[in-house]
């Protein structure tokens, strides 16, 4: 079965429902940094959201940061898909889709933050051309050239 994709159509409670149900390792981690319902309003105000939707879930979310022209690096702050939908390239069709926006929008760069133990995870992000830049705690900082 395919999603059907979507750009900015999530609303902060789809937003929120989708974080609180992308696995529990994913969520218990992401409720240790931030609260999820405050996370899900700012991504809602201020990021752009590339979605996978399927029978009216959001099954899969990219938020970026890229509305500042000032800045030469955009920034990934989410990228998660229901487990029941990992491995079906949701998670690199949302990827490119963002890619493609930054590019457009002139950054040179995408950043994200991922935890070091989730190797799922970075090995996509190595699988799109993201290079590890530091390692603090047990969070990578990675990054992926445009040009």
């Amino acid at each position: 079965m395919t999603p059907d994709w979507g750009h900015n159509l999530a609303s902060a409670s789809d937003i929120a429902y989708h974080l609180n149900e992308c696995g529990t390792v994913f969520a218990e981690g992401l409720r240790a940094r931030v609260d999820i319902d405050a996370y899900a309003l700012k991504i809602l105000l201020n990021a752009e959201r590339f979605e996978a939707w399927s029978d009216g879930r959001l099954i899969g979310l990219l938020a970026i940061y890229c509305n500042n022209p000032q800045q030469t690096s955009a920034f990934i702050t989410n990228l998660s898909v229901f487990e029941e939908w990992r491995g079906r390239g949701i998670a690199g069709a949302l990827l490119e889709r963002s890619m493609a926006l930054a590019r457009q929008k002139r950054f040179e760069t995408i950043r994200l933050q991922v935890e070091a133990k989730n190797m799922a995870a970075v090995a996509v992000y190595r699988r799109y051309g993201f290079v590890v830049l530091d390692s603090e705690q047990s969070m990578l900082t990675m990054k992926r050239d445009l040009g």
